[in-house]
């Protein structure tokens, strides 16, 4: 069975503008195409090029520092541009609470409102693009020699994309009828007022008062009034990582100079080799899924499942952890097992809601099974305090305890239904041949791990070994055509185009967050509570799990693990501890709605309607929050593998 889900990081893509009000422009198509062409080719250039440099360094012992330099800047074009196709096609992350709560009127007063912010920002990038160019025109690079001008014209030319993008949409609310002039005239009106009292506000003795004496606590409000009020609205969360930052940064830095270094600010918070395990990771990952692994990993996983209550249920969830320590991504996982699953369940009578709640609350265990894109970028954003092979090691008992969590559950429902159970002997030629089906796919994680934890590569260079192996066993398969790959490969741009650009729009919102010691602030509040650092860690689960239930996995990371890691590290808690309790908790956020992406996939998968899935997936939950609360009170859950192999 070949299954087309994308393995990626969960994003919320729920923006519906272009595909609501579908207004055709001569070139647009095109356009967005070529940009599709251009991000597949690049990718798929990289890949070669991580290739070459494992081969160079283990074959030959001869890394090349070109292909390093090659790497580096191509990653930061990736996210850059992909982020600008992302906003052509209308998928970039929002919270639309507000925006599918209202009526459709004003839904599409809203939606000019959002794209005409989102149009400023994407002239503020190009600004940026436009001054880095000149600013940046004669310094050049170490390896390539190349202007750093040159290769920073990325920003502009993703701004004009951006700005492309979204007058289409501005066109398109009108052509249609969606929003009038009038409309458009109301939001300047009211824009305009705004920025006059806000003007207002700046000279008068207030506000002096409020950034002399009161810095700290000030700009607290402003970064986070402003990012809450954005997501309320349903703007990009890139855009309001953006504009809370700068405004933020604003209080005590000339506005002008911020708008003329936004641009800079952006490419340098891509500006690392260690970024390049996201995207490679993702892309091994989606071509593994394309293989048709999912079919294979079910027979194996019923080597161990049909003994036990409710076999089908159990086999769901082994699988689910199978296929997620192969592709990182919940929604991949409830896909293609849940696909395979569901019909069986149908034809073999099992509660179809039930069916359902275990697919979707074992999904996430391959985002704690690594590879684990979630723990990469956790690491990233500490800035390594946590590495990688650490935060690998660590996840594989918290993922084990939350796919148990619904195994126990799954024999509890079983048993009170009374479902039989599988008493056939096992046959050594059926175990055999089911292993041998599932061996080549289970190598991929010996090979990539094991490599990884020894030290015999980097995580980085692990990420491209498992491109490359995944590739050849998708052509040993069979499975892979050259439209498939490029499918693939624009697939996995876009992805992890939207995951970069939110990293550096998080840039900002942190260097604001640094500059007015706001970690310090929230610090305080906190230890003012409690310096017991199990208390603290009780009321960060508490408030994550409350995020988790709006956000997604990535934004909620961005935005909470700068301020909630200075504050554990002050109370002494392990980062890779803290990492672990993060993830595991915000796994849960992506199967609660009304933000829950592997609980809409589930559904969709089973036709079931999420009304009826709620209640047996709240016992799941319990005995999962009941895994979170072990795993943080018991930090040797976490921390033994890693102490074990000296990580």
């Amino acid at each position: 069975m070949q299954n087309k889900t994308k393995s990626a990081p969960e994003t919320t893509s729920q923006n519906h503008d272009l595909a609501d009000n579908a207004v055709t422009v001569p070139g647009y198509g095109l356009l967005t195409k070529s940009v599709g062409v251009v991000l597949a080719v690049l990718l798929g250039f990289m890949a070669i090029l991580i290739s070459y440099q494992v081969i160079a360094r283990y074959f030959f012992n001869a890394p090349s520092s070109l292909s390093v330099e090659m790497l580096r800047f191509s990653l930061i074009w990736l996210g850059v541009l992909g982020s600008a196709y992302c906003f052509m096609l209308n998928k970039h992350l929002n919270l639309p609470l507000l925006v599918d709560a209202l009526k459709p009127k004003n839904r599409d007063r809203l939606k000019l409102f959002n794209a005409s912010l989102t149009l400023l920002f994407g002239a503020l990038l190009a600004w940026g693009g436009f001054n880095s160019i000149l600013a940046n025109a004669l310094t050049r690079t170490p390896m390539l020699h190349l202007s750093m001008g040159t290769l920073q014209s990325v920003l502009l030319i993703a701004g004009v994309l951006i700005c492309i993008s979204q007058l289409l949409l501005i066109y398109t609310l009108f052509k249609q009828g969606s929003s009038k002039i009038i409309d458009l005239i109301g939001m300047v009106v009211l824009l305009s007022l705004v920025l006059y009292l806000a003007s207002l506000f700046r000279a008068s003795e207030t506000y002096m008062f409020w950034v002399d004496e009161h810095l700290e606590l000030f700009s607290t409000v402003v970064l986070f009034g402003t990012l809450f009020a954005l997501l309320f609205l349903g703007t990009s969360i890139a855009v309001g990582l953006a504009f809370s930052g700068i405004l933020t940064l604003s209080l005590q830095v000339d506005i002008s100079v911020l708008f003329s270094t936004m641009g800079e600010k952006l490419f340098s918070g891509l500006d690392s080799f260690g970024f390049l395990a996201l995207p490679f990771f993702v892309l091994a990952g989606n071509i593994m899924n394309q293989a048709g692994i999912a079919r294979r990993l079910i027979d194996f996983a019923m080597l161990f499942g049909r003994r036990i209550p409710g076999s089908l249920w159990q086999t769901n969830t082994l699988a689910n952890m199978l296929f997620g320590s192969l592709s990182g991504s919940g929604i991949a996982a409830a896909t293609a097992i849940g696909g395979i699953v569901s019909p069986i369940a149908k034809e073999e009578k099992y509660d179809m809601a039930i069916t359902t709640a275990v697919n979707a609350a074992s999904a996430p265990c391959g985002m704690l099974i690594p590879p684990s894109g979630a723990l990469i970028v956790y690491s990233l954003i500490t800035g390594g305090s946590a590495s990688i092979v650490a935060l690998f090691l660590a996840g594989y008992v918290p993922g084990m305890i939350m796919g148990v969590s619904v195994m126990a559950v799954a024999y509890i429902y079983a048993k009170n239904r009374n479902y039989s159970v599988d008493k056939s002997p096992f046959r050594m030629s059926e175990m055999a041949r089911s292993f041998a089906m599932a061996a080549p796919s289970l190598l991929l994680v010996v090979v990539v791990i094991g490599g990884i934890i020894f030290g015999v590569f980097t995580a980085t260079e692990g990420s491209g070994i498992a491109v490359f192996y995944s590739l050849v066993l998708a052509l040993v398969y069979r499975r892979l055509t050259p439209q498939v790959l490029y499918k693939v490969l624009l697939d996995t741009a876009a992805a992890t185009g939207v995951i970069l650009f939110l990293i550096a729009c998080s840039n900002l919102m942190s260097w604001s967050m640094t500059f007015a010691s706001i970690p310090d602030t929230i610090g305080e509040f906190l230890t003012s509570l409690s310096n017991n650092k199990y208390v603290i860690l009780l009321l960060i689960n508490i408030t994550l799990l409350v995020i988790g239930v709006f956000m997604d996995m990535a934004p909620a990371q961005l935005i909470f693990t700068p301020i909630f890691f200075p504050v554990v590290m002050e109370l002494g808690v392990d980062p890779v501890h803290f990492g672990i309790i993060m993830v595991y908790n915000l796994s849960m956020g992506v199967v609660t709605p009304p933000v829950g992406t592997v609980l809409f996939v589930s559904c969709s998968v089973s036709g079931e309607k999420i009304t009826k899935v709620i209640r047996p997936l709240l016992p799941i939950f319990s005995v999962q929050i009941a895994g979170l609360l072990l795993i943080t009170f018991i930090p040797a859950l976490s921390l033994t593998l890693p102490r074990l192999f000296g990580v």
